[in-house]
């Protein structure tokens, strides 16, 4: 007999061990047949709550269709995370007194292999701690030879299509990391700041027109004042010239409808290079596009002499101070307001003017909103299908190039006039710049590298194989569900929805399930800040990984966050070691474990009480899995196992076996 208490630091990892030796992950053949791929955490990352919720999950379904005879595949790997990646190995190399710069590219690059070799696996290790059951033995990269095939694959693919193109356009720029960084990296918070009221006086009048603005240093860059065309206020002063404070230089007062009469003064200050909005205001009214920023944020030479090289914050400074002299300042205003900083580096992120490379997003779009429409591909639960089509029916193009090192190089080649040939690798560029220069030419390849999710997307079809016709591909593709977090929906569950239908002509998963945020015990976001962060390790070291697992399942009730609790994960401690203690009585009652695929042949009266009533629990949990209520799937699961397995079933059956009449051998049923 074993212990008399569950104790899971002597058990869970003996099991998992047993488990992963005898590749109990594998799919074993079957005509049925069930996949997932799990959303590949940063290889920079360790094990947080919504790892734990999301992969909880998918381990939860992947052993219910395992155990069904499905032939299953959970298809583990982690993300090469470009920013993260070469940020963490750039503070590390500075701590040893080395610059990137100075060993160059390709050195840089080795170090972050060395990195990744040494402690890439670290989230992966946290997640068999979890208990997660994925094929390891298909553990893929977004780096791995065959993923950056397909990367390379579908970059060439799609411009030759017209669908890739490089432009110059606005996009978020950190002036610390020196790159283009995507939406989901900028972080807009809200903080304490001012807003200034500065007058720009009319050209051959004494009249001003007043602006307000609370980034008065991009009035270096004011192409233009606009005022709103139903707006009476200003009627009189379209059409005229104002003249830009400190810059001395003219601009129009122009009529559109971005500008609110009840915003501000109801007059904007127009600066393309520098606002998103402005710069659409300036695409409507074909105004120039100036950009006063150098890359690390510094005022360039299109400003007055005096600002050229002072910090963007610095220069704030001088203007107002400069404004206040000459009596053009009107006043400023405490506001609170939301300023977007960039996740990694904790800068103020700028819209900048930059040459980027770009993805026809909204041609991509087409197919992979008809799928969901069609109902080929639904989400659980439903109401998130909005989110997806409010994002999709209003798609931008996609800035998919970072000024990085780490990541896919992005495989374009550029010839002494810059012309530019894409091609799957050198020697073919070289064929194509000879055919069109008609000699042989030296080509430089484009320094910069792809969006990390742009290779993401592709994970549904390239960790099975793909562009290669695999085995793998053609049984588990499409694959069969995605549980994910709500705020990637944009960001990666539209592109691998995007790239699917446009290179296999499939949607890449038949289900997706849209879990939600895992908070504290009073609901509040988990953050350091704040101090309520729970990590799952400590609760695992304390409680066991099933504990934390179950206590997660039971809470994934749709639609509402989980409000996570160490008394929650106690509790269900407890549950473990109620399962514990039944099967250490059926091993002292040598209980028969073999012979548990058929039926038993009842007599008992209690035997046909817990037969009946397990038939029950076992088809409400088969519908719970299919609803994708984990909450109530749980909540069955418990109820039958501590009331009516172990409550009644076996106290009753204790009458029987300590009777003075002969025991009945007992089956497992």
């Amino acid at each position: 007999m074993s212990s008399d208490k569950y104790i899971h630091t002597d058990v869970e990892d003996k099991i998992y061990a047993y488990w992963e030796s005898n590749q109990l992950f594998k799919p074993k053949s079957n005509s049925k047949k069930f996949s997932v791929v799990i959303p590949p955490p940063n290889v920079t990352g360790s094990l947080h709550m919504g790892h734990a919720l999301n992969n909880s999950i998918q381990d939860f379904l992947i052993r219910f269709y395992r155990m069904n005879n499905y032939e299953t595949l959970w298809q583990p790997g982690t993300d090469h995370a470009g920013i993260a990646t070469q940020a963490l190995v750039e503070r590390k190399l500075e701590k040893e007194g080395v610059n990137k710069n100075d060993i160059g590219r390709e050195k840089f690059i080795e170090k972050v292999w060395e990195w990744k070799n040494q402690y890439g696996d670290i989230i992966i290790n946290q997640l068999k701690k979890l208990g997660c059951s994925c094929d390891w033995s298909r553990n893929a990269f977004t780096m791995d030879e065959n993923l950056s095939k397909s990367v390379i694959k579908v970059f060439v693919d799609l411009h030759k299509k017209e669908l890739i193109y490089k432009a110059k356009k606005l996009v978020n720029w950190d002036t610390v990391l020196k790159t283009a960084i995507s939406d989901l990296e900028v972080d807009q918070r809200e903080v304490n700041s001012k807003i200034y009221y500065i007058k720009y006086p009319i050209d051959n009048s004494d009249e001003f027109i007043t602006i307000a603005t609370t980034r008065p240093e991009t009035m270096l860059g004011d192409t233009a004042i606009a005022v709103n065309p139903k707006d009476d206020r200003f009627k009189q002063f379209v059409g005229k010239t104002v003249t830009i404070p400190i810059v001395e230089r003219k601009i129009k007062i122009i009529e559109d409808d971005y500008a609110d009469p009840e915003q501000g003064t109801g007059a904007l200050k127009i600066t393309p290079a520098h606002d998103f909005n402005d710069y659409e205001v300036g695409q409507r009214n074909n105004l120039e596009i100036i950009n006063i920023f150098t890359e690390d944020g510094k005022i360039n030479d299109n400003a007055p002499s005096e600002y050229v090289g002072l910090d963007r914050f610095e220069a704030r400074k001088k203007i107002i101070k400069e404004l206040k002299e000459k009596e053009f300042f009107v006043k400023d205003e405490d506001i609170r307001n939301k300023v977007p900083y960039g996740d990694r580096s904790n800068s103020i992120i700028e819209p900048f003017l930059t040459d980027q490379w770009f993805v026809d997003a909204e041609k991509l779009a087409i197919k992979a909103k008809e799928i969901v429409n069609l109902k080929k591909t639904n989400f659980f639960p439903n109401n998130w299908s909005k989110t997806y089509f409010q994002w999709m029916n209003n798609i931008e193009p996609w800035c998919i190039s970072r000024q990085l090192w780490w990541g896919h190089q992005i495989p374009a080649w550029y010839g002494p006039d810059n012309k530019i040939f894409v091609a799957y690798n050198e020697d073919d560029a070289k064929t194509d710049a000879k055919k069109f220069y008609k000699k042989n030419v030296e080509l430089t390849r484009d320094p910069d590298v792809l969006d990390t999710w742009f290779s993401s997307g592709l994970w549904p079809f390239a960790t099975l194989g793909w562009p290669n016709d695999t085995d793998y591909l053609k049984k588990f593709y499409p694959t069969t569900v995605l549980v994910t977090g709500f705020d990637i929906i944009f960001f990666w569950v539209a592109r691998m929805m995007m790239f699917g239908m446009e290179f296999l002509d499939k949607e890449p998963f038949k289900d997706i399930y849209v879990h939600a945020l895992v908070r504290d015990e009073k609901g509040q976001k988990m953050s350091k800040s704040k101090g309520n962060v729970i990590d799952p390790l400590d609760l695992i070291n304390k409680y066991s990984a099933d504990a934390l697992r179950f206590t997660l399942l039971s809470m994934a009730s749709p639609g509402t966050d989980v409000k996570l609790s160490e008394d929650r994960v106690k509790g269900y401690r407890n549950f473990l070691n109620k399962l514990w203690n039944a099967n250490n009585f059926l091993i002292t009652n040598d209980c028969d474990f073999s012979s548990t695929n058929d039926a038993p042949k009842i007599s008992l009266n209690i035997n046909k009480w817990i037969y009946n009533e397990l038939i029950k629990v076992k088809s409400l949990i088969e519908q719970n899995v299919k609803d994708y209520r984990f909450d109530e799937a749980a909540k069955n699961a418990y109820r039958f196992a501590w009331n009516s397995y172990c409550d009644w079933y076996l106290e009753l059956a204790k009458t029987i076996l300590f009777s003075e009449m002969k025991k009945p051998k007992m089956k497992l049923s």
